[in-house]
């Protein structure tokens, strides 16, 4: 009886708020699982280098002039340095207008491959983020998230309460009535998609809640960790930026740079060691009068739940396993708008009640489906 009542308790929690939150929940799986690609479908849309046998990557600053003929009156804020001879130089150049643009170059000839148009793209990463109402979107995304993780967990705490066999993960049995192959259904995909629906929800929740995060993981070690140990200072670049990408390896010898950040305040240089996941990086600080060594920050030199938040952006979009684990992670991401239909279709038909309801005279609905529940376990042994 315990565990009737507790899986009463719990029933109310879950199906209202699938019901209340399932609609936002479907928006954001279905953007979150084609923004996965953002890099693959930029990349797709640009011409590709056509490099021969010996070919080298050109050096960044002949990119760089190509780039300031180009646009002579931007201003390049960001450069993605290629992996491969096959992956682009990426510049974000900005505009007098503030205006910002994505410029692929050739990897082997610096020459501009064009303009990465990614109107469509940035329109659904909004969505996904802020549903395209801001900082306000955004709060609201992270309870979206919230309520996908306490769907995902009285889901398997009321599996958990049930009267069933551990082969229930793996059955879908069409015997009975259609609501219930359909809580069937709804059950063993909400299984399954338990473990990564929960990492999903709660790396969403520390993107829409950065601060918070920060502060209570970073708090119960007693201090936060260091960003940077650069100081604040705003000058002009005065090298060239193949100058600070060499000045930053020297530093990190290890580090392979990915990234070049150009602001108001130090260059910034990303580098990737051993081990690291994309995009989280080790950082190298640098004057950008005189490329002066400011400062370096090491993932491994971080306190554990620093490292832990410098993961979650790319656990949260899939970014450490390649492709085949994007392609993955984007049918797990997609199930909540499966649960949905189906969680959706099993309330509507909760009034259909198969003949063990009545003959157990279990006038209880909540009853009434745990007995059909009994009923199943017992054919299934």
């Amino acid at each position: 009886m315990v565990r009737i009542a507790f899986r009463s308790l719990l029933k109310p929690i879950h199906t209202w708020t699938g019901l209340v939150f399932g609609l936002l929940l479907s928006v954001s799986a279905l953007t979150g699982s084609v923004i996965l690609f953002r890099a693959e479908l930029e990349r797709a849309a640009l011409p590709r280098s056509t490099t021969t046998q010996g070919a080298r990557i050109a050096p960044l600053d002949r990119a760089v002039s190509a780039i300031a003929k180009l646009r002579p009156d931007g201003r390049i804020r960001r450069v993605h340095l290629p992996a491969s001879l096959y992956d682009p130089y990426i510049f974000q150049v900005e505009s007098r207008d503030k205006r910002i643009e994505k410029i692929a170059s050739d990897a082997v000839t610096g020459e501009p491959l064009g303009v990465i148009q990614t109107g469509w793209i940035d329109w659904l990463i909004d969505l996904h983020r802020n549903l395209l109402t801001g900082k306000q979107g955004r709060r609201a995304v992270g309870f979206v998230g919230l309520a996908l993780f306490l769907l995902s967990l009285s889901g398997i705490a009321m599996w958990a309460a049930g009267v069933r066999r551990w082969s229930s993960w793996l059955t879908i049995r069409r015997q009975g009535s259609n609501r219930r192959f359909l809580f069937e259904v709804h059950r063993t995909v909400g299984l399954w998609a338990f473990c990564v629906l929960a990492v999903i929800s709660v790396t969403g929740m520390e993107r829409a809640f950065p601060a918070t995060f920060r502060d209570v993981l970073l708090g119960n070690q007693g201090s936060r960790a260091p960003r940077t140990t650069a100081k604040k200072l705003k000058a002009r670049t005065r090298l060239q930026l193949g100058d600070y990408v060499r000045i930053g390896q020297a530093a990190m010898p290890d580090g392979v740079p990915v990234e070049l950040r150009l602001g108001g305040g130090p260059v910034e240089l990303r580098l990737l060691r051993s081990g690291d996941i994309p995009p989280a990086a080790n950082y190298v600080y640098l004057n950008p009068a005189n490329g002066e060594l400011l400062g370096l920050d090491r993932l491994e030199d971080r306190p554990l739940a620093a490292r832990v938040l410098a993961d979650m952006e790319p656990i949260h979009y899939a970014q450490w396993g390649g492709t085949p684990l994007k392609v993955v992670w984007a049918l797990f991401a997609l199930t909540p708008i499966l649960l949905l239909i189906t969680g959706l279709m099993v309330w509507l038909r909760k009034g259909v009640r198969k003949p063990i309801a009545q003959t157990a005279n279990a006038p209880n609905p909540e009853l009434a489906e745990i007995y059909e529940v009994a009923e199943s376990s017992i054919r299934e042994s």
